[in-house]
């Protein structure tokens, strides 16, 4: 699992460093670190958080991506296998209704796809001269 979820957050940042943000991992609260958060400028909060669930503890990651919702109205997504799905979706309807509304579910594999899409859309970009 280690290194799927260290690839997974560095596809993130490659992802986000495409669309123009400010990317990092480990970005430090007081609850913990957050797997990958996009800020637009410098100084600013972030404005994307995503939690990487390849293992582990779900409900601390929907902890740490309230916490990042209530302090800064970031943008939340938490990233994990289909198989986790319901887990992430009882939480949210319980203990964590208040975000249910405002994170996005993403499956492990999408990240890979947005990622070729993103580039390959970039490079013919490039390609055009646009």
């Amino acid at each position: 699992a280690p290194p799927l979820h260290e690839e997974l957050k560095q596809k993130l940042i490659e992802i986000g460093k495409l669309q123009g943000y400010i990317a990092e991992t480990e970005y430090s609260v007081e609850i913990g670190k957050l797997d990958v958060v996009w800020r637009k400028l410098e100084r600013s909060v972030p404005t994307r958080v995503f939690e990487v669930q390849v293992g582990g503890d779900v409900y601390h990651a929907l902890a740490k991506l309230k916490h990042a919702f209530d302090l800064w109205n970031s943008h939340i997504f938490i990233v994990a296998p289909e198989a986790e799905r319901d887990k992430v979706e009882n939480l949210l309807s319980g203990t964590f209704h208040e975000i249910g509304s405002r994170i996005k579910f993403i499956e492990l594999e999408q990240v890979e796809e947005l990622y070729r899409r993103k580039k390959s859309y970039l490079d013919f970009e490039k390609e055009l001269g646009i």
